[in-house]
């Protein structure tokens, strides 16, 4: 099996970014808990201000990671006879590699390959032959199953009440480590 990882709301507390940004600039005070969905449109808010959002947020240097996030990346890499992948629905997805070798990794920076453009990440999912991602955006979930993806689903404030029946619902890194552990027990085999 060959995994892939999105970026933003798997790895990266993008949305927290993006939301301290928009409420500097608006005056309002929204959180995380407060999305329903991916898409920001419900809240209302001039496409310039997020499109400054989104901006700043490519601009950073570095952006915390979820807890647990690195820590099992790390793990994963150590057993892993190739680069980590990630796939990132980022217009340039150089932004997303340069913030993900800034996180606090405890030995050197793993290899890794960071592709993608679009939030439907199926060509890319294709070209890099991976099989399993592990998303938090539920748009093109469906997608991906359709096309023999298999998806496990980071639960975060937006997504969960998807009712896709999803290969696995993580909440959190924790989780994520369980099931690749115990995956390999079981013979599953590490990214190739």
């Amino acid at each position: 099996m060959k995994l892939a990882f999105d970026v933003d709301g798997v790895v990266l507390r993008s949305i927290e970014v993006i939301l301290d940004y928009v409420n500097s600039i608006t005056g309002r005070n929204i959180a995380p808990t407060d999305l329903l969905t991916w898409d920001l449109d419900p809240l209302k808010l001039s496409p310039s201000v997020l499109r400054e959002a989104v901006d700043y947020l490519y601009s950073m240097k570095s952006i915390d990671p979820y807890e647990g996030a690195v820590e099992t990346l790390e793990k994963i890499y150590e057993v892993s006879p190739r680069p980590l992948l990630f796939i990132t629905g980022r217009a340039d997805p150089n932004t997303a590699k340069r913030q993900l070798e800034t996180l606090p990794w405890n030995r050197s920076v793993p290899e890794m390959i960071v592709i993608g453009g679009s939030r439907d990440k199926r060509a890319f999912l294709k070209d890099s032959k991976a099989n399993f991602i592990i998303e938090d955006d539920e748009m093109h979930l469906g997608d991906y199953l359709s096309a023999g993806v298999g998806v496990g689903l980071m639960l975060q404030p937006w997504n969960r009440n998807c009712k896709l029946p999803v290969n696995a619902r993580f909440d959190g890194w924790s989780e994520i480590e369980v099931w690749f552990t115990n995956n390999l027990e079981q013979g599953f085999e590490p990214i190739r």
